[in-house]
């Protein structure tokens, strides 16, 4: 009998390897997780898997669902779905709708682990509990990435579980970017690369735990890679330019989140809608065709941004609508034209009304009016008034690093008005407290936020006033936080041309 048992749990594993093996996931990146599932069920899992590890969460949750339905005693596909609730590198999850789906499965943490039949599955289970388990988000985040690194431990080939660790270190970083905490996830990542070079979450968090300008050069071969590995993943066209806008490559900007937009426009037209103009690929889009100086395919963008927000308003397209425009304007310098005219209503979403405020105010200092501009710089600071009490009354912390974005968007434009009134000194002065406030922000990624590095402002600034050395040392420092960025290059040449001219 012993034998027999043996032999009957083998046939089931090589079984279940014949189906991993079978299923094509060229479309998503190649992942092969041990499971118990049915073998009908396991295209569903795996494609669902490779979009959870491709951040393509609502059509992981889709996938898991549909294993969920053709093997309704699944383990993992419960798991999997409510993996897709967490959003640990932006701080979001719907801890209610993962705990509604791990309790169709069983009804409690016990009596998963009760059902569940095999060692690795019920270690994932666990993961995924502690993970939605008591505390606040932060506390569950810490508990999860500490679970994790035991099962990496535990299983120190298995790449999934690798992998959910690296991004569960990142996940920790709750106030910004930790580089050290970020090197531990790469060094992670880094391991299995070579082993599994179609594996999407190796790339993908690679890309991530790499994506500033000091380490960028780390993950570049990942980002070349990324998009072939999951041609039919929005996200992994887009993340690759994490890495090449980091290293200032403009044109893999550009022709990566155009990809990623073609997608996305085409999952919008299959439910009746238009393209969209403001969002997270658009934005870095437009913002590569800005650096390049393409102003008519940036001004396309803004313009549907516009006609988004104006169709429908939503926080997420208010959001990026008062950033798009503050980016485009910045850059462009257009005072007198159609984007500076825009007007948007923003009801209650403080903190695009309060960085459309500013950008009018810069408007208004370029346009000679500075009652304008003053005006606009009060309403943004009543806006922030409004903000903190918002942030106090959702508990967010006071530490928080997106607490201090609005001050370097008043400070640079109370700043500018001292300068426009031929108060120098005070403006410059005004500027540096501005750089130390966002020097104390954690390193970020993409295009700048807040939309005008106060580095290239400072520097700018310091150019127009002829302190010519101090401009170029501070436009040097802000290139290396922001590469090619093509404002603080063009002040740069200013510079240098001027001092050796000797003007």
């Amino acid at each position: 009998m012993p034998f027999i048992r043996i032999y009957l749990v083998t046939v089931v594993i090589l079984l279940a390897s014949s189906a991993i093996a079978e299923v094509d996931l060229s479309d998503v990146g190649e992942v092969h997780l041990e499971n118990s599932g049915a073998a009908g069920a396991q295209y569903a899992f795996l494609h669902g898997l490779a979009q959870t590890h491709n951040f393509e969460f609502d059509f992981a949750a889709k996938d898991f669902q549909k294993a969920q339905e053709i093997d309704p005693d699944f383990a993992l596909a419960y798991w999997g779905e409510a993996m897709t609730y967490n959003h640990p590198l932006w701080a979001q999850q719907d801890k209610e709708a993962a705990l509604a789906v791990l309790n169709k499965y069983a009804e409690s943490p016990a009596a998963r682990q009760s059902k569940a039949p095999t060692e690795l599955e019920r270690d994932l289970l666990m993961a995924v509990d502690i993970l939605y388990g008591e505390g606040t988000k932060h506390e569950q985040d810490d508990l999860y990435k500490l679970f994790m690194g035991k099962l990496y431990d535990k299983y120190p080939d298995n790449v999934d579980i690798a992998t959910f660790y690296a991004l569960s270190i990142m996940g920790t970083a709750h106030e910004g970017r930790e580089f050290g905490l970020y090197m531990q996830s790469a060094a992670i990542t880094q391991n299995f690369i070579n082993a599994y070079p179609l594996h999407p979450g190796v790339a993908h968090y690679l890309i991530h735990a790499t994506d500033d300008p000091i380490h960028a050069p780390l993950g570049l071969a990942a980002a070349k890679a990324y998009g072939a590995i999951a041609p039919n993943a929005a996200h992994a066209q887009h993340m690759t330019t994490h890495i090449f806008l980091a290293l200032g490559n403009w044109d893999g900007v550009i022709r990566a989140n155009i990809r990623a937009s073609h997608i996305v426009d085409d999952h919008r037209a299959a439910r009746g809608k238009g393209p969209g103009g403001c969002g997270h690929y658009p934005s870095w889009l437009m913002y590569g065709h800005l650096q390049q100086g393409n102003r008519d395919a940036a001004h396309k963008i803004m313009a549907l941004c516009h006609q988004n927000i104006s169709d429908k308003s939503s926080e997420h397209n208010r959001s990026y609508y008062a950033w798009q425009r503050a980016l485009y304007l910045l850059d462009t310098g257009e005072w007198a034209g159609d984007v500076a005219a825009m007007e948007a209503e923003f009801d209650d979403s403080y903190e695009p009304l309060l960085i459309n405020q500013v950008v009018n105010g810069w408007v208004a200092v370029n346009s000679n009016d500075m009652s304008a501009a003053k005006a606009s710089l009060k309403s943004a600071r009543k806006t922030f008034t409004r903000l903190e009490q918002k942030w106090e009354d959702e508990g967010v912390p006071v530490n928080q690093p997106s607490r201090k974005e609005p001050l370097v968007y008043m400070g640079e434009l109370e700043a500018l008005i001292a300068l426009a009134g031929g108060k120098s000194a005070k403006g410059i002065a005004l500027l540096r407290e501005v750089v130390s406030i966002e020097m104390d922000l954690p390193f970020g990624f993409g295009p700048p936020q807040p939309a005008k590095p106060a580095l290239e402002l400072l520097g700018e600034s310091l150019l127009k006033t002829g302190q010519l050395e101090e401009a170029k040392t501070i436009l040097k420092t802000s290139l290396s936080r922001t590469p090619n960025k093509a404002a603080s290059v063009s002040a740069l040449e200013a510079a240098q041309t001027a001092l050796a001219s000797g003007t």
